[in-house]
This record gives C-alpha cells, sequence and structure tokens, in this order.
C-alpha cells in the first residue's frame, strides 16, 4: 500500500506540474468529462479503430464489385437446395432485371428463352417455362462470376432415382424444375451438346433398355426417367390420373378399399393406344404407365436387378405381363369392396390362363393373398386344416379345385370321352385328360418367393469380381418356412429334419417347405398334385410374373437352375419345365408392416372369396376349408371313378388299371401311392434339390 502511494503521488506532482518546495501540497486531478463526439487525433488511445481487412472482391462491368465469399456461400446454398438461383441472385444486393427473349414450341412443350441484365452484363437461360428459363439465366449469371474468379460452381452429380414418393428438394421455384437438363447449360452449350450426342455416341458407353428403364443402377447417359423419353419420342402424349377403381380424384371420398399398390391409376394415351399404370402414389402410377407404353412402343422389357446378368431362361412379354398383374390386382380390388379389413395384405398371388397368350382371353382362375402357415398345435389328423396359408400355395390349391370343376363337366355327360369345346381339358387317346395345347397358365405373385428365390440384395451393383460372401453357400439349398414367424431357414441348420407329431405337439417348430422350394418342384411335377395324376397329365406354369424383387439370375437358379444338371431322365410325360420370367411395370412397394394372420382365397368356381385363418388352417368359423385335403380328397373320390385313368407303367411297376372298389375306405395317403409315376418323379426332384 506504501509503494502504491509514493507512485500515485509521484504521478500526481507530475502532471499537477507542482513546485519542489518544502510546502508540498499534493493537488489530485479532476477526470475529464468527455462530451460530444471524441475529436480524432493521430496516434491517440482515444482516436477511432484502424481500419477493417477488405474482403476479397471480383470487379464487373460498369464499376461494380462483388464480394467472392458472398458469391460462393450463394452458389453453395443452390447447389444443396436451400435457395433457388433466383433467390441467391437478388440477395447479393445488386439491381437485377430478367426479360423474355424468345418464346416458341408447340402448345404441349413450349419453350422459353429470359435474359436476366447484372452490373451490365446479360446472360440468358432456356427452359419450357418462364420459371425455369429465368432460374438458368439466374445460375448462369452465378456461375459466370465465380469462373471469374478461377472458381467453378459445384454440381451435383447423384443421379435421379425416378421411383421415389419423397420430393428430392424443397418446394421453391428452383427445386420445382428439371435439374438434370437445362439448369445448367445455355443455349449454345445444349446444342453443342445435341450435336455431340447424335455425332459421337458411342455403343460402349450406352447401357441396355432394361438397365436406362428399370435398372437399379443409373449409368452415366441413363438420366431421363421413362417419362421424359415419352415426352421427347411422342409428342401430344396425355397423362390421365384418377383413383385406382377409376373415380375421378376429386371425389368427395375417396375409396377405402383400395390395395395400397391399386391407390392411383394413371392412364397414358399416345394416339389411339391407352396404357395403364398403377401406384401407391400419382408419381410410381405415372411411371408405371411410361413403363408400359415404353414396352409397347420401343420393344422394351423389365430387367429390373441386375441386368448385366444374362438369364437362360425366356422372358414373358411385357405388354401381357403388365396385363396379368393389372387383372388379379383389379379382380381383387372389386371382390374386397365390401370387406375394408379383410383388404390388408402384404402379399398377393394369383393364376391366369390365356388362350394362345391372347390378353383378350385372359380368364383369372384364382387370388390368393397370405404369409402364414398353420401353428403346430392346430394341425388337423382328419386333413382338415390347410397347413400353408402362403398366397402362391393358396392359388395353386384353388387352380387344383378349378381342374376338379373341368373334370367334373366330362364326368357329368353320357360319354366322358367327347371334348367339349369350352373346358380348359381335352381327352388323350388311350385314357385321361390333358390341358389343351393352346391354354397357357401364368403365376403372379406381388413378390419374389421366399426362400431360395429371395436371398439376394435388390440394390446390390454388378460386380466382376467373384461373389466371396459367406451367405453365397447357403444359396441354392432347400429352405423352410419358420412357425409363427416370416423368413425362412435352410434345412442342413434345422435342429431336426424329420419330424414327429408328438414332438411337434410338445412345443417344437414346425417346419413348412419354401415357396421357392415348392415352385421348383412344380416346375418337375407340374401343378396338378398326386391326386389328380391319376387321371390328368402334368399341368406346368407358362410364365411366373413378379410385381417385385425379380433378379433374374437368382430367380432362375431358384426354379429349375439348380436342378437342371441333375435331373437326367423323368419318366414321360413328366419334364424340367422353364418358366418365362417377368416383373410387371406396375410394381409392388415394400411394406414393413406387420403381416396380417388371415388368408383370403378366391376360386373362379365359387362366387365369393374365402377367408382363413393362417394361424388354424381353418375358417374364421371353424368350418374347414374347400382348399383343405379332407375337401379334395372328397371331390377326387367323386370324380374319378366316373373318368377313364390315365396309363400308370413303369419299368418295374405297373399300377393297377382298375381301382379299388372301396374308394370310401381309402386313405389319403394310398390314394397319392396309386400313382407311382408322379411318385417316382417327386423322389427324384427331392434327390436332386438335397445334393
Amino acid at each position: 500500500m506504501l509503494c502504491g502511494f509514493v507512485l500515485t503521488k509521484e504521478v500526481c506532482l507530475r502532471k499537477a506540474n507542482v513546485r519542489n518546495d518544502s510546502n508540498l501540497h499534493l493537488v489530485i486531478p479532476q477526470p475529464r468529462v468527455m462530451t460530444g463526439k471524441r475529436p480524432y487525433r493521430a496516434n491517440n488511445r482515444y482516436g477511432e479503430p484502424p481500419p477493417k481487412k477488405q474482403a476479397a472482391s471480383i470487379k464487373v462491368g460498369g464499376g461494380f464489385k462483388w464480394n467472392l465469399q458472398a458469391l460462393a456461400n450463394a452458389a453453395d446454398s443452390v447447389e444443396c437446395g436451400g435457395k433457388s438461383p433466383v433467390s441467391a441472385l437478388n440477395e447479393l444486393g445488386v439491381r437485377v432485371t430478367y426479360s423474355v427473349l424468345r418464346q416458341g414450341g408447340p402448345a404441349h412443350c413450349p419453350s422459353f428463352t429470359m435474359a436476366v441484365t447484372v452490373a451490365d452484363m446479360t446472360f440468358e437461360g432456356w427452359g419450357h417455362s418462364k420459371r425455369e428459363a429465368r432460374a438458368a439465366a439466374a445460375r448462369a449469371c452465378l456461375a459466370a462470376f465465380l469462373a471469374r474468379a478461377g472458381r467453378v460452381m459445384p454440381t451435383n452429380d447423384k443421379p435421379q432415382d425416378f421411383t421415389a414418393d419423397e420430393n428430392l428438394y424443397s418446394a421453391s421455384e428452383f427445386q420445382s424444375m428439371d435439374t438434370t437438363t437445362s439448369e445448367t447449360v445455355s443455349i449454345p452449350d445444349m446444342s453443342n451438346q445435341i450435336k455431340n450426342k447424335q455425332g459421337n455416341s458411342s455403343p460402349a458407353v450406352t447401357p441396355s433398355p432394361g438397365a436406362a428403364l428399370f435398372g437399379s443402377h443409373v449409368g452415366p447417359t441413363s438420366h431421363k426417367s421413362p417419362i421424359n423419353l415419352l415426352y421427347e419420342n411422342y409428342p401430344g402424349l396425355t397423362f390421365t390420373c384418377t383413383f385406382g377403381d377409376g373415380s375421378p380424384l376429386d371425389s368427395a371420398q375417396a375409396p377405402l378399399q383400395l390395395a395400397h399398390s391399386m391407390r392411383f391409376k394413371v392412364v397414358c394415351q399416345i394416339k389411339e393406344q391407352k396404357f395403364e399404370g398403377y401406384g401407391s402414389s400419382k408419381k410410381l402410377a405415372k411411371l408405371a404407365a411410361a413403363r408400359s407404353a415404353l414396352a409397347v412402343l420401343e420393344e422394351r422389357r423389365v430387367e429390373p436387378l441386375a441386368p448385366h446378368h444374362p438369364a437362360r431362361t425366356g422372358f414373358l412379354h411385357q405388354t401381357l405381363a403388365d396385363h396379368i398383374a393389372n387383372i388379379i390386382n383389379e379382380k381383387f380390388s372389386d371382390m374386397m369392396k365390401l370387406d375394408v379389413m379383410h383388404s390388408k395384405r402384404k402379399a398377393l398371388a394369383g393364376i391366369v390362363i390365356t388362350i394362345n397368350n391372347n390378353m383378350k382371353d385372359a380368364r383369372v382362375i384364382a387370388v390368393t393373398t397370405g404369409t402364414k402357415c398353420v401353428s403346430g398345435e392346430h394341425m388337423s389328423v382328419r386333413g382338415r386344416a390347410v397347413n400353408d396359408c402362403h398366397a402362391e400355395v393358396a392359388a395353386r390349391r384353388c387352380l387344383q379345385r378349378h381342374l376338379y370343376a373341368e373334370l367334373l363337366k366330362y364326368a357329368s355327360q353320357p360319354d366322358p370321352r367327347v371334348p367339349i369345346l369350352e373346358s380348359d381339358l381335352e381327352p388323350v387317346a388311350g385314357g385321361g385328360y390333358q390341358l389343351k395345347p393352346n391354354r397357357q397358365v401364368h403365376l403372379y405373385i406381388s413378390t419374389a418367393p421366399c426362400g431360395d428365390g429371395r436371398i439376394f440384395s435388390p440394390h446390390e451393383q454388378h460386380e466382376p469380381e467373384p461373389d466371396r460372401h459367406p451367405n453365397r453357400l447357403a444359396r441354392g439349398q432347400l429352405r423352410t418356412k419358420i412357425e409363427s414367424g416370416e423368413g425362412t431357414i435352410p434345412v442342413k441348420n434345422s435342429v431336426n429334419t424329420v419330424q414327429t407329431w408328438d414332438g411337434v405337439m410338445q412345443g417344437e417348430r414346425l417346419l413348412t417347405m419354401s415357396c421357392s422350394d415348392k415352385v421348383a418342384r412344380w416346375c418337375v411335377v407340374g401343378l396338378q398334385g398326386a391326386l389328380l395324376s391319376r387321371v390328368l397329365r402334368p399341368v406346368y406354369l407358362h410364365s411366373l410374373v413378379l410385381g417385385s424383387l425379380l433378379h433374374p439370375h437368382h430367380m432362375y437358379r431358384a426354379i429349375c437352375g439348380r436342378i437342371e444338371a441333375f435331373i437326367t431322365s423323368l419318366p414321360p410325360p413328366y419334364r424340367l419345365q422353364r418358366p418365362l420370367l417377368a416383373r410387371a411395370a406396375s410394381t409392388e412397394a415394400r411394406t414393413p408392416a406387420r403381416a396380417p394372420t388371415f388368408s383370403v382365397c378366391w376360386c373362379c368356381t365359387t362366387p365369393d372369396p374365402e377367408v382363413l385363418n393362417a394361424t388354424t388352417g381353418k375358417l374364421e368359423n371353424g368350418q374347414p376349408s374347400l382348399l383343405c385335403k379332407q375337401s379334395m380328397f372328397a371331390r377326387w373320390q367323386h370324380v374319378v371313378r366316373r373318368l377313364p385313368q390315365l396309363p400308370q407303367e413303369l419299368d418295374d411297376v405297373k399300377a393297377p388299371a382298375q381301382l379299388p372298389s372301396n374308394l370310401e375306405s381309402l386313405l389319403y395317403k394310398e390314394a397319392k401311392q396309386m400313382c407311382p409315376v408322379y411318385q417316382v418323379s417327386t423322389k427324384s426332384c427331392g434327390r436332386v434339390m438335397t445334393i
């Protein structure tokens, strides 16, 4: 404190300029009060602050200077979707003037050229509307100013997913226009691109039509959606959007009974031709209609996944595949109009019979839904429960009901050997019946069948290197469904491949053959089953149409590729059938929601569908279904004694020509063993699939 006082004293003496004498008086100066603005004094602590550092800027015409950092921030905000080019240019604080230079083009596809004047400089932009042209001109202005500073305006090279429901950008002036063509180039640049495209196009870099339209990978030249291709190649076309049942969008209330994938319907009309598309959103429905149109007009088919993998099976014509999918979906929506609760479904399947592959003569035979199997505690000893309620399996049982109805027409005649013109079956010389040669059976499934046909990633890219994924060893194996769940597991990984009735009743999980394995077996022994093989020749699938998840390579392996090299000789008339593959243009969206526990089954032989409880395998009132083994066996007993039998002869086995007199006391298993040719083919297929 003393030192502080002495220093203060000395300072005060110096400040007050007091005489150093014996009579020392300490005078403490009063603090100076500043009034008004401080006067500027050079090298004074009360002076103005030093000038700020000048920001980097670029000079433009007319003596204008623009902040380089502000330009860069504006360009970045445009590319990330935060602002439109027009808004970013206006926020730079310079007078901006827009004017229309040219306007032309046809009425369905107009063209506009606009100019923007900034700092005595003019930039042009082109678009199909004034908004697009104005945004293109503003973007060209920003790009030019950045180019003067030695910087390039960033571009977004991410390919556009034309099937996505969500908007890629926010609803602003820039984001609502097409960002893949006109906004990045001016009129001279676009003309150069057109010349280069016409004169220097190389087939080596041009993707396949299937990859360009439906592939999961978009190449450098496949940036146009099917809708854009239609607008460019077929001017004058129109798109009409309605609800799935055809009601207008301005209806007072939207129909509630429509399936999710059939919510909207878009009709594309090009001259006198009309093409339909369905989808869960307007965008997906419009895209499906465009795909259907291109499939007919340019003969482009769907190769949705891995188009670089050549499949050894053929492909069904895209128009017929779309028609099959549409009539099955329409039939399901029509019959569930008054039953909204049971219209929910996760998988839809159906069977269609055509005459000479003519769409006009296509008839829906069966429509089914379901993804569950019976619970182990509800298995029926008397065959009154349907064990597998998966949609494709139930559709096959509905087809068997139709075949029984066709055979009943012959059984009700005085002479069962007289052909019936309107029937799908015809007599065979020597006994028995067969499907008419001009009839084709098509199976539609909304997604790939569970099991080996669905073990792949739908969005994986094609790699030239060999597949080293450990799961590849599980491909091509027999798989079983899991009780009280979804999905499949390989048979080799199962705890017990041989199941017993008492073990299942005690709590062991009931294992059911996967749908992919069942379809593979149908390609060998047919769809008619063991009972009908006594009087009917094999009925094979002509095509398999999927609504989604079609990978030609994996699907071919699952249904016939894994067994074709090992099946060398089958007793006639059995053979290995390779059905045609196709994917519908109106794709099925993935629904991660929990699957319902019921199965809707409709056959053309009855007007109303059945609703089965998939857990119990019976109707909701507890009664057995018409698809159960007991019902099928009773129908077989009624029909088989009235019809001529197929010859059942093998090299070492010969079945009796006459049926036993006591058919009523015949067991279900004994009836199935009465067709040894079918049993030999089934065992041969089973041995091959377990290799």
